[in-house]
């Protein structure tokens, strides 16, 4: 039996493993997107982000969540997790087949859609749930290496893959180029889990295990369909209602916006299981002075990125993306509100009030898509940029009203109201500096700089999540 050391130092090479495999992918995603905006023209690469913000929402649909359901799985079923497992993947495929054949016959008859590049999407879709409700096993059995690979290496050849075949492309359909190499890698790795858990777990059907799946699984459809709408929805309204040159454009800029939410990801990583435990020994003033500690490091980050952001935009894009240089501020907003909003979340995660992690989600989601319909059809892809933040916000206040009515004591609001007023300040002041870049460097540069060493000689960060 493994000691509490050896346990703490597997626990500390997972950790370190799972950042290495989020940070090569953000990495990758960053530094190929001045490749792609080369060989794909705005309107291709528009369509080609639309079409995997499509992935996103039936890989939702045709797994039907299933795979949330192996954490708590692997509690009550751990001896035998590759017969659940196994079990999962065959209800899986039944709903994969049932929603093919109704979302192909629909699109032959009212649709002039390219067939190919549905079906193209309902096999990523799918064989993509396989590969993320595998990752999820990997991490409940702490094994961290194949968790890594797996989330790596067929990104990895995914990328390499999509720039072989669209510089072999020729004509005005090089976006299939990007797209079938994300549908093939992921219907060969997954095919290949299908078949090896129906192997190992002999259980393509068993009724206890079905039922237990399903119970646990289909709620959270909900929330997992409003959180990808919410993401996702913009760029496919966009695609719809304008064109699909500024969803090009859109995409872009939100993938930077997001840039800094692989170092925000890594420190949720390490904040939630210390507050946590720290809830759990009722340590709500410590927690509480540690928020604000929490929400400076990702202010700092994503203040830095929005006014470095424009000439990043400069470098990595050609100058039919350059109007989406105004998009920046507001999206990078953005994603300081969904930073913000987590905390709350996991206020109602720890009291278990899943249902209105799911209401409060949809609420937000449908925000967006009516704003959407409203303002996109005149305004384009700037509109998405402020629904979206307008979204985020109702999300944060509602979470905010009911995480504060399960525990009054936890997260002032007031604590939230001078990063929002200073992100805001520092917004408009983006805006006026959008042309003088010299100066907006020179302010991140200078600012980081007395920030840091603020930071050293107050010692600032010694006790953080201590």
């Amino acid at each position: 039996m493994a000691s509490k050391a050896e346990k703490g130092n597997k626990s500390l090479k997972a950790s370190a493993f799972y950042l290495v495999g989020n940070l090569f992918n953000k990495a990758l995603a960053f530094f190929t997107i001045p490749i792609f905006t080369r060989l794909l023209t705005t309107s291709e690469y528009g369509i080609s982000q639309t079409y995997l913000s499509w992935v996103s929402i039936l890989t939702l649909i045709v797994g039907m969540s299933l795979g949330n359901s192996i954490r708590t799985a692997y509690i009550d079923f751990g001896d035998d997790i590759e017969g659940y497992m196994s079990s999962i993947y065959g209800l899986s495929l039944l709903s994969f087949v049932g929603s093919s054949a109704l979302i192909i016959t629909g699109m032959l008859i009212w649709s002039d859609i390219d067939i190919v590049l549905v079906i193209c999407c309902l096999m990523q879709s799918y064989f993509q749930f396989v590969s993320t409700a595998m990752t999820t096993k990997y991490m409940m059995k702490v094994d961290y290496i194949k968790k890594t690979l797996l989330l790596a290496l067929p990104n990895l050849t995914i990328q390499v893959a999509a720039i072989i075949t669209i510089l072999n492309m020729h004509g005005d359909n090089k976006y299939m180029g990007y797209i079938i190499p994300y549908a093939a890698v992921y219907t060969i790795v997954g095919i290949y889990f299908v078949i090896a858990s129906f192997i190992r777990g002999k259980k393509v059907f068993n009724k206890l295990y079905w039922k237990y799946a399903l119970t646990y699984s289909l709620p959270l459809i909900f929330h997992g369909l409003s959180l990808v709408l919410l993401s996702s929805s913009d760029r496919i309204m966009i695609t719809s209602l304008y064109n699909s040159s500024e969803t090009g454009v859109y995409s872009l800029i939100y993938n930077l916006s997001m840039v800094a939410m692989a170092v925000t990801a890594s420190l949720e990583a390490v904040w939630v299981p210390w507050f946590t435990r720290k809830l759990m020994t009722n340590e709500k003033d410590i927690i509480n002075k540690n928020i604000t500690k929490y929400l400076e490091i990702a202010l700092v980050v994503m203040l830095c990125l929005m006014f470095v952001a424009p000439e990043i935009v400069k470098i990595m894009a050609t100058k039919e993306y350059y109007s989406g240089i105004y998009m920046i501020p507001p999206l990078v907003f953005a994603s300081f509100e969904m930073y913000m909003y987590t905390v709350y979340v996991n206020v109602e995660y720890y009291y278990k009030s899943t249902k209105y992690i799911a209401f409060n989600t949809i609420v937000a989601a449908v925000t967006n898509i009516v704003l959407n319909f409203i303002f996109v059809p005149m305004f384009g892809g700037m509109a998405a940029c402020f629904t979206t933040v307008a979204s985020y916000m109702v999300s944060f206040i509602m979470h905010s009203r009911h995480s504060r009515k399960l525990d009054k004591d936890l997260f002032p609001i007031r604590q939230f109201a001078l990063p929002t007023i200073i992100f805001i300040v520092a917004i408009v002041l983006a805006y006026l500096l959008m042309d003088l870049w010299l100066v907006r460097w020179i302010i991140v540069v200078a600012g980081f700089g007395c920030y840091a060493v603020f930071a050293l000689v107050t010692k600032r960060f010694a006790t953080f999540l201590k």
